[in-house]
């Protein structure tokens, strides 16, 4: 006896667009684990050199956590007020790190010693960088001042003073040990080089400058202020290249990701948007449950920590790679029964091997088709716990096939009938299923029309099922006249182009 075939269960493409390459990377990072701070996240740094663990700013002090464990293995205190835009430097053996009362500080991060101080600065200092070349720090702060310091002798090397209003983002430049650049709340952004008594370029940004970043290569650099981003090419002069609003809120923070190809920020409308610097369009989007005040990626693309304004610490990991060790393969001795048994081949190549047969399991409604019970089939496929709309079409369309459906839908009773109702109600105007289902309330209709008035709940259903309908065909009324509408404009727009060239 033949096999009975299983009934293909029809398929729809999904409504959503499938997920691209890109969203695939970034949905890569597992579920994120969350620490709480004490306060707002003010900065995130990732060491440079491996293991990348991060520098977490926030309330009066620096945590220090661990890459691997994620968790807090060093906190840095030691500041009177509150702690201030800590970094690493790029061997990642000092931590830079400003605070609210204008104190700049150097600290060990083996033993957390404070080895500089340098107090020049009257009010909170927001940014506290290292030069590329280890031996010089760069400030800025809210007193509008600019200086640059000495680290083995501890002295200031210069100051400016070119910024009318608080000077709160700042970025170096890895290209050179001597420039870096600073974007104040006066909405202008000012490139600095310390062989200078003035800034070289300066750059207005139309709004206060909340976050600066200087690409690897030195030519190119982005300031971000209300919600908006700016690109300005350094190199033809502080010429602006374009500029991006995809925020709702203030922009907070920036950072490229390892090969600098994307752009990621941060903003106060709970978002953090990812683009592609070819043309600096969005290729992938998060949410967060709080407005973000700081963002960064580590040097390896592992770690993904972002920080929030009431003291949430997201922190994003993609899946490590285990490394699989070779299998010991156990091999018998020489000269030995197991031994000659291992080296026997397969069977003869004349041989008729016959495989086993694989029992497949048919679903209940199979099997009770397979029975020709039609109605218990259809039964089966319309209960709440395994109600599946694809399922039930095929179900239905299986049984036109076999002249059964007129079968399976007579001689129900309330309890019976009630859920035939509830499908053709919810997919009576259902595009991927309308033809279908109205071919089964004309049967339902014409079936138990004559006994409408027995029963509340029918009743009620079949009310409903009609002002459906009666909705549908009022909308679609509704785009028959917006469509003629458009067909008028269009030929309108056609009739005018033409004489206009005549």
């Amino acid at each position: 006896m033949a096999d009975f075939k299983r009934i293909p269960i029809k398929k729809f493409s999904r409504a959503n667009a499938e997920e691209s390459s890109e969203s695939s990377y970034w949905m890569g990072y597992k579920f994120p684990i969350v620490a709480k701070e004490y306060s707002a996240i003010t900065c995130i740094d990732f060491s440079p050199v491996q293991p990348h663990h991060y520098a977490v700013t926030c309330s009066a002090k620096v945590q220090l956590y661990d890459c691997a464990s994620n968790q807090v293995y060093k906190s840095i205190s030691r500041f009177q007020d509150s702690a201030l835009s800590g970094t690493f430097r790029y061997d990642g053996k000092l931590i830079a790190a400003g605070s609210g009362d204008g104190l700049v500080q150097v600290f060990n991060t083996q033993s957390r010693t404070v080895l500089r101080q340098f107090n020049g600065h009257s009010r909170a200092t927001y940014v506290a960088r290292f030069a590329m070349n280890n031996l010089h720090i760069i400030s800025a702060s809210d007193d509008k001042l600019v200086r640059c310091w000495d680290l083995p002798t501890g002295k200031e090397v210069i100051t400016y003073d070119e910024h009318t209003d608080y000077v709160r983002a700042g970025s170096v430049s890895k290209a050179s040990d001597d420039i870096w650049i600073t974007g104040s709340y006066d909405h202008t952004l000012k490139l600095w080089d310390k062989r200078t008594d003035k800034s070289v370029l300066s750059m207005d940004h139309g709004a206060p400058v909340e976050a600066v970043l200087v690409y690897p290569s030195g030519s190119i650099c982005i300031s971000s202020g209300s919600n908006f981003i700016k690109v300005w090419d350094l190199i033809s002069g502080g010429r602006l290249l374009t500029g991006i609003t995809n925020h709702q809120k203030t922009i907070t923070s920036l950072c490229l990701d390892n090969s600098g190809q994307r752009l990621l920020s941060g903003s106060l409308d709970r978002h953090v948007k990812i683009y592609d610097v070819k043309d600096y369009k969005v290729v992938h989007s998060m949410d967060y449950s709080s407005p973000i005040t700081s963002l960064a990626i580590s040097p390896d693309d592992s770690h993904l920590v972002i920080g929030m304004s009431d003291g949430l610490l997201s922190i994003k990991e993609r899946p490590r790679r285990k490394e699989v060790l070779p299998k010991f393969k156990w091999r018998p001795k020489g000269s030995t029964v197991r031994y000659f048994n291992s080296r026997r081949s397969g069977p003869p190549k004349d041989a008729a091997v016959i495989a086993e047969k694989k029992l497949t399991r048919l679903p209940l409604h199979d099997k009770l088709l397979r029975k020709f019970k039609y109605t218990e089939a259809l039964n089966s496929v319309l209960k709440k716990s395994s109600n599946h709309p694809p399922i039930i079409a095929s179900v239905i369309q299986e049984l036109i096939r076999r002249d059964g459906l007129q079968i399976a839908l007579s001689g129900r009773d309330e309890e019976a009938l009630l859920p035939v109702l509830y499908f053709i109600k919810k997919n009576i105007c259902n595009p991927r299923y309308s033809s279908l289902v109205s071919d089964v309330a004309n049967i339902v209709f014409d079936i138990y029309s004559p006994i409408l008035g027995q029963s509340a709940k029918v009743d009620r259903l079949f009310l409903q099922i009609k002002e459906k309908i009666h909705e549908e065909t009022r909308l679609y009324g509704s785009f028959g006249k917006l469509l003629g509408v458009i067909d008028m404009v269009l030929s309108a727009n056609d009739t005018s182009t033409s004489s206009n060239s005549a």
